[in-house]
């Protein structure tokens, strides 16, 4: 299951490129992913689009549940979710690291007499005000990443080292990126308003990481993760 959660959140990551560069618009990219796609707000994580695979999953319009907003997820969710699972989501997403990609589990219930159902979902922050995410049913997990695979591919160096540039602190990711345009340490340290010996210590901690001792194999792994962000 592991592996399958990794690989998810990897063809996160890919989808939302697609979104920031205008290449789809959301109900577009909604039909063609064997999932729910929804943004939700980065305030209050109310939903403002979900697909209508989602709205009819859900059993509300898109109208209703921007009329509702967080109110809907009191009638439907569990207390465990709302008190534990979202306030955990809200504190990961505050450090504003567009690069983290954030699997959780969530659950639904048509109403009170219903027995619930769970969501996979991973999110990952669209701007400064929208989270992006999708949605899936736990076993359809595998189906989900194959799907994805066969639509948009999957380049060899980023899956080999999507998982190492997860580890990546947001400062971290930003002096890799930084690096990969071939800056010395003064211009980064400059840009960053950082001294020459923290962007130092941060380089070494990217090449450690990484896996990797050469500044020619930062450079192409920064190429490549900088066309899919």
């Amino acid at each position: 299951m592991k592996k399958l959660v990794l690989k998810e959140t990897k063809q996160l990551f890919k989808l939302t490129q697609l979104i920031n560069e205008g290449v789809l618009d959301l109900d577009d990219l909604a039909a063609l992913i064997p999932g729910i796609l929804h943004v939700n707000s980065t305030h209050d994580l109310s939903l403002e689009y979900i697909s209508k695979q989602g709205q009819d999953l859900i059993r509300y319009s898109m109208e209703e549940l921007l009329e509702l907003g967080t109110a809907v997820y009191e009638r439907h969710q569990s207390d465990f979710t709302l008190k534990v699972t979202y306030p955990s989501l809200v504190e990961k997403i505050s450090d504003g690291d567009t690069d983290k990609i954030i699997p959780f589990i969530q659950d639904w219930k048509h109403s009170e007499d219903d027995k619930p159902f769970h969501l996979f979902t991973s999110t990952r922050i669209l701007n400064d005000d929208q989270l992006i995410s999708v949605s899936i049913f736990p076993q359809n997990v595998e189906s989900f990443s194959d799907k994805i695979d066969s639509i948009f591919g999957v380049d060899s160096l980023f899956e080999a080292y999507f998982e190492r540039f997860n580890r990546l602190t947001k400062r971290e990711k930003e002096v890799f990126f930084l690096l990969g345009k071939e800056l010395s340490r003064k211009e980064i340290a400059d840009l960053l308003f950082i001294s020459d010996k923290t962007v130092k210590n941060h380089a070494e901690r990217v090449f450690q990481k990484l896996g990797t001792k050469k500044r020619t194999d930062l450079y192409k792994l920064a190429q490549v993760f900088s066309s899919l962000k």
